[in-house]
């Protein structure tokens, strides 16, 4: 009997290269299995001497080039020259992977990516398209690493950290945890970076130094790639947008490619600047976890602490002081069992969450083709509609067309009070407008730098405004020793001469009733304004038997809250436009960490509270200044005792009637492509969140509005944020997916 003999149909690829690069690509082919059946270059002359049988390839002959057939790995070593061939090719592309790596389940790996012998790519990383990954290299857990990068022999990246498109980490580099390392930027042979770096710039030596920046001429070419979904602002509103359309898009059976473009005139996307660098890593959120973030997203995030505190509490130690340190031994037991729904945890440990989130799950779908991404470091000022399409301007004279917008630029810009600088410093003064520019680290720095000039004098300091900014700047300015021990006294000036509360007294709280709230429940006609004057009267009491908002904020905004129902639409949009925001500023709260600060200032004498409005500074005949300021409760202008010698502005942001409105938002408001409503901070939109056709919102421009019968006066609490976001990306899914004329153009 004749045994029947089963060959295996070996696997086939093409080659595209033939330089030394592309022999190392062959034989790990070839040892697994694969039969090259076609070599192309575009230089054949140039090819290696093992090369054979050599054509010409695209860029040469791009009409005669066969892009369908077999897949296809570009075997060049250089990034910038991969990825012109890969935008060339129409082609499949394929993946070469030696039988000794070492890699995670949970890694991806992109289309076109090579990993050579002895490379280790560890859990939850993600590499893109057409990356080198080259002998023994060693890649952590949490990575991101970008298209058409190469990570070159014995390179050594830790956990979390991101390379971006066409970077180059060279032979033995070190790169340490969460460093991120720009686009098409060159790492040095045994360069160890501890930085992050900027795009198109070179790094070299132990520690890393940048020795080059390289400026793009885009004289020539300032149209940027066209783009579908086009985001202005990358804070957590765009960013959990993002996060919900790319759920829904995992959902559909037949795929379309996506193509979005992120612009942010910040360096840092996903995080905006509650939770990013800029305000640092050592302030916290002015409530519990518990409290701050909704289910399921709690839950998910809270895993990811676990697996991420011990790097975590690292950053913390080393951007805080002895106050981050007494807040790390404090919660120590709970962190250590992982119990964090109590805790008011420092804001940047949000914002590494959601930064890494996002761009994994940007990675991920780029890998699955179903997006392109391109993020834009760049500032938008101006808008135009042109056909179906809008054309974007940016200050440096690009544009990029967009079929849909998303504007989601965050909270209006801060209000400066004395001149129009962020900083302004003299000999016996330092005014500072915004504490977040270019970012709190830095400016706590110069008020370090200031104090310590002035050794010899008692130091003043005057923060006005007693909301959340003015509160952690007294955290952070007690945290630093260098500047607490040499300041005299610190000053709040605040409207309402009341402090955000932190304490919550249970038995006092179990007596307290809303009895002006409670009897409008029986009412038949009730108004927005009688609502809000009923609440004023119940915090008035509150403040009369010294009821703190911690104590009664769910009390009556409860009490409040269920007579919202009763109003007309026109009347609920008055509370949403007049009167939310001004309730929300009578309760709000804060952490026992900021509030501690105060008492224990009191306690030293070195805490006063002015309740007023500031209007101007006075200067004596030995260059010092004094406060001037409106007393609330008397009407009259009066003058400090003290002089001040450091102010620092957390009023809050400016409204759109004012001249310091930002260009674009004037630039639409000009054209009648949007009209602010009567809150002032809030745009009108309609159910779709759009202010023109495919021109959408998401964010604190949102207020003033009304969605599914409830009305929205501020979009900064994460749940209003998480609910917005997701009716907006089932719009945009709606929009992309139920139109004919994209159906007929699947991938």
């Amino acid at each position: 009997m004749n045994k029947k003999i089963i060959t295996k149909t070996p696997k086939k690829i093409r080659i595209y290269g033939a330089g030394g690069h592309s022999q190392v690509i062959r034989e790990v082919l070839e040892d697994d299995g694969y039969e090259v059946t076609e070599t192309y270059d575009d230089k054949p002359s140039g090819r290696h001497y093992a090369s054979k049988n050599v054509t010409s390839g695209a860029r040469e002959n791009m009409d005669g080039f066969t892009h369908d057939g077999y897949p296809v790995i570009i075997a060049v070593g250089k990034n910038s020259e991969r990825a012109e061939i890969a935008d060339l090719l129409k082609s499949d592309f394929g993946k070469v992977i030696h039988k000794s790596t070492i890699i995670a389940p949970t890694a991806k790996i992109g289309d076109g990516t090579v990993v050579f012998a002895g490379a280790i790519i560890q859990p939850n990383t993600i590499i893109g398209e057409h990356v080198i990954i080259n002998t023994g290299a060693s890649i952590d857990h949490d990575n991101v690493i970008g298209d058409f990068a190469h990570i070159s022999p014995k390179a050594a990246l830790c956990g979390h950290v991101e390379v971006g498109e066409g970077s180059h980490v060279g032979v033995g580099a070190v790169v340490i945890p969460t460093i991120k390392i720009g686009k098409w930027c060159t790492i040095g042979a045994g360069a160890v970076v501890l930085k992050d770096v900027p795009d198109y710039s070179t790094v070299v030596g132990n520690p890393g130094k940048i020795i080059k920046t390289k400026s793009l001429n885009l004289e020539h070419n300032n149209t940027l790639k066209p783009s579908n979904i086009t985001f202005i602002g990358s804070g957590i509103s765009s960013s959990f947008t993002l996060l919900h359309f790319l759920d829904l898009l995992e959902n559909h059976k037949e795929k379309r490619k996506i193509r979005i473009t992120i612009i942010d005139k910040y360096q840092e996307f996903h995080t905006g600047i509650p939770y990013g660098e800029r305000s640092g890593f050592s302030v916290h959120l002015i409530t519990s976890l518990k409290n701050f973030l909704p289910e399921p997203e709690r839950s998910k995030f809270i895993y990811w602490l676990n697996n991420n505190k011990n790097w975590l509490l690292d950053e913390l130690k080393k951007d805080g002081g002895k106050l981050s340190l007494d807040w790390i031994n404090t919660h120590i037991d709970k962190i250590e069992h992982n119990d964090w729904e109590d805790l008011f945890i420092p804001r940047r440990f949000f914002g590494w969450y959601i930064n890494e989130k996002v761009k994994k799950r940007l990675e991920y779908f780029k890998i699955k083709g179903v997006i392109d991404i391109d993020y834009i470091n760049g500032e938008v000022i101006d808008i135009n509609r042109e056909n179906d399409n809008y054309s974007l301007s940016l200050r440096d004279k690009k544009t990029i067309s967009s079929e849909k917008v998303i504007l989601s630029i965050g909270s209006l810009p801060v209000r400066y009070l004395w001149k129009n600088e962020p900083l302004v410093e003299e000999k016996e003064l330092l005014f500072i407008n915004n504490p977040y520019t270019p970012k709190l680290t830095r400016v706590l720095n110069q008020i370090e730098n200031f104090v310590e000039k002035k050794s010899n004098k008692k130091i003043n300091v005057l923060i006005v405004g007693a909301n959340a900014s003015g509160l952690e700047l007294l955290y952070k300015l007690n945290d630093i020793e260098n500047i607490k021990s040499r300041i005299n006294k610190f000053i709040v000036l605040s409207t309402q001469g009341i402090l955000p509360d932190a304490v919550i007294n249970e038995e006092r709280r179990k007596k307290y009733t809303p009895f002006n709230l409670q009897a409008l429940v029986k009412e038949k006609n009730v108004t927005a304004k009688i609502i809000a004057e009923a609440t004023y009267k119940d915090l008035d009491y509150a403040d009369e038997i010294q009821l703190g908002a911690a104590s009664t904020v769910d009390i009556i905004s409860k009490a409040f809250g269920s007579l919202l129902n009763k109003l007309s639409p026109e009347e609920l949009k008055k509370f949403a436009c007049h009167y939310g925001n001004e309730i929300g500023r009578r309760q709000r709260c804060a952490g026992f960490h900021y509030s501690k600060i105060v008492d224990e200032l009191k306690k030293e004498d070195r805490f006063a509270h002015i309740t007023g409005r500031f209007s101007d500074l006075k200067q004596n005949a030995i260059g010092e200044y004094s406060l001037e300021y409106l007393d609330t409760k008397s009407k009259e202008n009066k003058t400090y005792e003290d002089t001040v010698h450091v102010i620092i502005n957390c009023v809050g942001s400016t409204d759109l009637t004012k001249n310091d409105t930002p260009e674009l938002l004037k630039n639409l408001i000009n054209k009648g492509y949007c009209t602010p409503n009567d809150s002032k901070i809030g745009l009108e939109v309609n159910e779709s969140l759009e202010i023109y056709k495919n021109l959408h919102v998401v964010g604190p421009l949102l207020a003033g509005n009304i969605f599914d019968g409830k009305a929205v006066w501020h979009v900064e609490h994460c749940g209003r944020i998480l609910w917005l976001s997701q009716v907006l990306s089932k719009k945009i899914n709606a929009y992309f997916f139920e139109k004919s004329e994209l159906k007929e153009d699947p991938l």
